[in-house]
């Protein structure tokens, strides 16, 4: 048995996080005599490498190989955003940025400027506009003409009338809610930060429309019923 540190260990070829096998997905690409830890962040990212790969592990992915990424030159330089830099490319967890982290400028942590290019993590923002981009609240922006989800340009909200119902955030939603409601003049859209988009809820006035946390969950409400999670509900809200 060898013992890697932070739970891991290596038994008869079989690598383990304390009782449960993991990398077993890599299993015949892994060189497992030369197999070691580079560098661990608290309990939520681990990189590894063996002669011939880069390997992360990750609340941010699962076990993968940094494809590309040279093992003899590679080094860890952001455990907290996941950056590697092997003197060549630097990566995000597992995957190569299309760009040169050195020269980033962050707007938020899902949004960089580099010159006159915007990017959402990996994916180049088509269509923003690098001087006038400003963050609207965590993976959404906007910039002079446009609203971005997901670094997707939403082409049909009202840009100038956007923003979040009041409400929608208290002590608790602040820092731990990914679903909220916004508005512009014309309608109301539900936004879940993990979905692929804004979601328009039919035929809901913005000026009818309001919400209220009940046990920490988040109710729309309207004249003529309720939504949690963006989907209508009959009848009252549950106290």
């Amino acid at each position: 048995m060898k013992d890697f540190g932070n739970g891991f260990t290596l038994v008869d070829k079989s690598i383990y996080r304390y009782d449960s096998e993991t990398f077993t997905s890599l299993k015949k690409v892994i060189d497992y005599d030369s197999f070691e830890l580079v560098e661990a962040y608290k309990d939520k990212t681990f990189y590894f490498k063996d002669r011939n790969r880069v390997y992360v592990t990750s609340y941010m992915c699962t076990p993968s190989v940094i494809e590309g990424a040279n093992p003899k030159t590679f080094k860890v330089i952001d455990t907290e955003e996941g950056i590697g830099f092997d003197g060549n490319n630097y990566y995000w967890y597992q995957e190569t940025l299309p760009y040169d982290y050195s020269k980033a400028e962050k707007y938020n942590e899902y949004y960089v400027r580099v010159g006159q290019q915007v990017f959402f993590f990996t994916i180049f923002v088509d269509g923003a506009d690098a001087d006038t981009f400003s963050i609207i609240w965590q993976n959404i922006a906007r910039d002079k003409d446009s609203l971005f989800f997901k670094g997707v340009k939403e082409p049909l909200v009202d840009i100038d009338t956007f923003k979040m119902v009041p409400g929608c955030f208290d002590d608790f939603h602040l820092d731990q809610s990914h679903t909220y409601y916004a508005a512009n003049k014309d309608n109301v859209y539900f936004i879940n930060t993990i979905s692929r988009g804004l979601k328009k809820l039919s035929g809901v006035k913005p000026a009818e429309f309001s919400v209220k946390i009940v046990d920490e969950r988040l109710y729309g409400l309207t004249p003529k019923g309720y939504y949690y999670f963006g989907i209508k509900k009959k009848g009252d809200i549950p106290q």
